[in-house]
């Protein structure tokens, strides 16, 4: 089969889609020697890492600008994607929600979750006026979608009306980077670099308003401990940030050693989004034996069950109160960190990479 995946995500500092493709294509390499995969990428300015994932890995890295491609394929469905590649192909996987325009091959779309159709005003500005009805088009057109969890499953059927015998629930992965400790010298470094003199809670997101960081730092000014309070990750669309407290810490962008080493040494993770699809970091914070205090979604439940505290996303004096539990109580550190390790152990790139390949072999 000639398999086009479009990793155009990947591009640039990439976050939740980006480790996505990332950690997917890796885990594909690995057990798929067979099958030809066409790995499409198109940018004016920024051109495809080199990466030699195997010899039926064939990258086609092409200058056209981000946001004229982007209008054509998803308003036009022009020009396919075989007038990039010069081959025909089997199976055309976008890693969003929009169709990849093909002449004849079978496409696969992913969907995190469904908080841009609920609030279009959060999209890229050239998607703002027509985002909910391009998605469910879109959504209607694809031969197969991959949901993140059985919730976005459960609104992609409920919201969008698409059968669910076309959505298959394809779960995310955890690099096993993250299992493997950091060197106190490669932690000291970071800590210092980013003047943390203390014990720490860390937030790992692009700060947004469904990330929910207002209620954190609401929190975080009534825990009356000697804390800080790290925001790792860039500042995205309506972050609003000119009145943080003293003792929050704001980050840029990270490498994945520098979050490793944030993860490792962080007091607890505090995941306080309104809405999610699944939530990496919530996986990533089990794997570096790090306690959890999660918002009470359902993706933050289906991923960590009972491994984490949970609280009311929108009651800030009850994520106060998590807070200072988890601090104050050694054994409750001691049994949430043993649960995470348990837990973790259900996620895995490779099982990722093999659904979706048993996907692709279906359709």
């Amino acid at each position: 089969m000639n398999i086009c995946i479009d990793m155009r995500p990947a591009l640039s500092r990439p976050t939740g889609v980006g480790n996505y493709l990332q950690n997917l294509v890796a885990a594909l390499a690995q057990i798929d020697a067979e099958n030809q995969y066409h790995l499409f990428s198109s940018s004016w300015k920024e051109r495809y890492p080199v990466l030699f994932y195997g010899s039926n890995f064939k990258v086609h890295d092409h200058r056209w600008p981000v946001r004229i491609l982007n209008y054509a394929w998803n308003h036009l469905s022009f020009p396919k994607i075989e007038y990039f590649l010069k081959t025909s192909l089997d199976v055309a996987h976008s890693p969003t929600p929009l169709v990849m325009p093909t002449r004849n091959a079978r496409t696969v779309t992913t969907v995190y979750d469904l908080y841009f159709y609920k609030h279009p005003g959060a999209t890229v500005r050239e998607m703002q006026a027509d985002y909910p009805d391009l998605l469910k088009k879109h959504c209607m057109r694809s031969d197969a979608i991959i949901a993140i969890s059985d919730y976005t499953k459960s609104q992609i059927v409920e919201l969008l009306g698409v059968p669910s015998s076309r959505i298959y629930t394809i779960r995310l992965g955890i690099d096993p980077f993250y299992f493997t400790r950091a060197q106190s010298a490669e932690t000291s470094e970071v800590l210092k670099r980013l003047n943390i003199s203390g014990p720490y809670l860390l937030f790992v997101g692009t700060r947004e308003p469904r990330k929910n960081i207002s209620v954190l730092v609401e929190a975080y000014r009534n825990v009356n401990e000697q804390v800080f309070l790290v925001l790792a990750g860039h500042s995205g669309w309506g972050s609003g940030e000119s009145d943080f407290p003293k003792g929050v810490i704001v980050t840029d962008y990270l490498s994945k050693n520098d979050l490793r080493a944030l993860y490792q040494k962080a007091a607890a993770v505090v995941f306080p989004s309104l809405e999610e699809g699944f939530g990496l970091p919530l996986v990533e914070a089990m794997a570096s034996e790090v306690p959890v205090i999660a918002s009470r979604i359902p993706a933050s439940q289906e991923v960590c069950n009972d491994s984490c505290i949970y609280f009311d996303p929108e009651n800030a004096e009850e994520l106060t109160e998590r807070i200072r539990s988890v601090l104050g109580d050694q054994r409750l550190r001691e049994m949430m960190i043993a649960k995470g390790k348990e837990r973790v152990k259900k996620y895995s790139w490779q099982d990722t990479a093999r659904k979706t390949l048993d996907l692709y072999m279906s359709l």
